[in-house]
């Protein structure tokens, strides 16, 4: 998607350049400012974040504004007409008018707004019953695709004629606006240079082109490996390195190409994960992963074996308990979040393998990971409703597990050296500095962006979830629905501390000291708004 600069616009650009064919034809007299350039990593150049079109459909004037900068969600249409104004939010499906009335001046402005707060109430009533009843699965973006390739669909097997909505002259008329815009972009200049060398890697990354795949990949780079990186994709974010970063494509699921990707190969770093609704699909797409990769690394002699845990598998819910290597996850894996426990259930498999058959595991487990690259969204902090609010796990008055994706990095890449690390476990964790609300009280100074905190009750979110699992598991009927204790919502909040020793000890690794320069790279340099 980020390859070429067009690319970006024909990602998001359709349903917007799709609304404004529809509602007042094509597009003509185009003008194009671009705004908010970040530049990408490796040889990709720079890239635009915002977008400002502005054209003529017959005798309207159409204005089409795109912002990928991190702030307020607003997905919507404004139509100006002669008597009324329409918004239309298909993100929050809702439509508002707003209309002139020929009230007194004292008591017009009181009518307006009446007017807008009844709309309110009824769109805000009525998608509240609707989620109500379909136990929040019904979310309008998603419905807006699913109905609409379910129509076309439709049309073709009963024979009917397609709406002309989904018709091929709407496509073409859409997809015109588009490249009348991207032919206005002046291209970025590519580099030509071919690399000075062939990369030889000793060490393979898996998941390397994401994040902290990349940041890994460069740590290594620099610590003089030549770095294999396993990805799915063609492109890369390593233009700049190519002679010394392969990419290699293949899939986790075939047992094959993992072999050849481990061919010549001296450390193995697994950095991958999945997002699972279902026990079922973790177990397949994480646990069996974990398992076949472990295998393919004994087939093919690897010396090292560097699998990325998570400190969520901790039990987490006592502030008198400080938790160490030796700490243990407890034994209701069961009963915790799915995540978890799939990563601690990995984590066992592991070691079964280390203990029988001489695995060379070393397991990493980071903390709530900061940095370039990061989320400003984390939600090992809280619960987000877009970028303008979060609900903190807790209280947030208790010192969060904060670590920097560089001292993750520099601590990854040194246990590929470290003889003590072999067949051991380390909480990458940072030395305690901050709680949530001082995270956020600090991008509040350093971004000066406001963002509504507040916090939760360990209780009541326990209890609207025990409400979910019942309604889930006995009106829905759904098998596979996960009761979650409350020591699990507990733990989330990370109410108890951490020793970072171990990893001090035996990796010589030394985490940021300095609030003052947590607070530089955490955020500054992370530039977390896109601002």
């Amino acid at each position: 998607m980020l390859r070429e600069p067009r690319n970006l616009l024909f990602e998001i650009g359709p349903h917007l350049f799709a609304f404004a064919a529809d509602l007042a034809g094509e597009l003509t007299d185009i003008h194009v400012s671009l705004g908010k350039p970040i530049t990408l990593p490796g040889a990709l150049g720079e890239r635009h974040q915002s977008w400002r079109v502005l054209a003529k459909a017959g005798s309207t004037d159409v204005a089409i504004n795109m912002s990928l900068v991190e702030g307020v969600d607003d997905r919507s249409v404004t139509v100006r007409g002669t008597g009324a104004i329409a918004k239309l939010d298909y993100a929050q499906d809702t439509l508002n008018l707003r209309y002139e009335n020929a009230a007194e001046l004292v008591i017009s402005p009181l009518m307006q707004q009446m007017g807008q707060a009844g709309q309110h109430i009824a769109n805000g009533a009525r998608n509240s019953v609707k989620q109500l009843l379909s136990l929040n699965s019904k979310n309008p973006y998603d419905l807006s695709f699913t109905n609409t390739v379910g129509q076309i669909y439709r049309d073709m097997i009963q024979g009917t004629a397609i709406d002309a909505l989904f018709s091929g002259a709407s496509a073409r008329k859409v997809i015109a606006g588009l490249e009348a815009v991207t032919n206005m972009v002046p291209p970025q200049p590519k580099a030509t240079q071919a690399p000075a060398r062939a990369p030889k890697p000793t060490v393979l990354v898996i998941e390397g082109t994401g994040v902290p795949g990349r940041d890994l990949t460069r740590g290594l780079v620099a610590d003089g490996a030549d770095v294999r990186v396993l990805s799915r994709g063609t492109g890369s974010p390593f233009g700049d390195i190519t002679d010394r970063v392969e990419l290699f494509a293949a899939s986790l699921k075939d047992e094959e190409s993992l072999g050849k990707a481990m061919e010549g190969i001296d450390t193995v770093y697994h950095l991958a994960k999945s997002d699972n609704a279902t026990w079922e699909g973790y177990l397949e797409n994480d646990v069996a992963v974990t398992e076949r990769l472990a295998r393919a690394a004994l087939q093919a002699g690897v010396k090292r074996f560097i699998y990325t845990g998570t400190i969520a598998s901790y039990d987490m819910p006592d502030p008198a308990q400080t938790i160490t290597e030796e700490t243990g996850f407890g034994d209701d894996m069961e009963n915790r979040n799915l995540y978890a426990r799939a990563k601690a259930l990995c984590e066992t498999r592991l070691l079964e393998l280390h203990k029988e058959q001489g695995l060379p595991l070393v397991i990493a487990r980071p903390g709530i990971v900061v940095g370039p690259g990061g989320p400003l969204q984390h939600w090992g902090i809280g619960k987000w409703n877009g970028a303008g609010a979060v609900k903190i796990w807790g209280r947030g008055n208790n010192i969060l597990p904060f670590v920097l994706i560089d001292d993750v990095t520099d601590a990854l890449v040194k246990m590929r050296h470290a003889e003590a690390a072999l067949g051991q476990d380390y909480n990458l964790i940072g030395e305690p500095m901050m709680t949530g609300r001082d995270y956020f009280r600090a991008i509040g100074d350093a971004q000066q962006a406001h963002i509504r905190v507040t916090g939760s009750s360990f209780t009541a979110l326990h209890l609207v979830e025990k409400i979910k699992y019942t309604l889930k598991r006995y009106a829905l009927r759904k098998k596979n629905v996960t009761k979650i204790p409350l020591s699990d919502w507990k733990s989330r909040g990370h109410l108890s501390p951490f020793d970072n020793s171990k990893a001090k000890r035996d990796l010589g690794w030394t985490p940021v000291e300095s609030k003052e320069e947590f607070v530089r790279r955490a955020i500054i340099e992370a530039n977390l708004f896109g601002l």
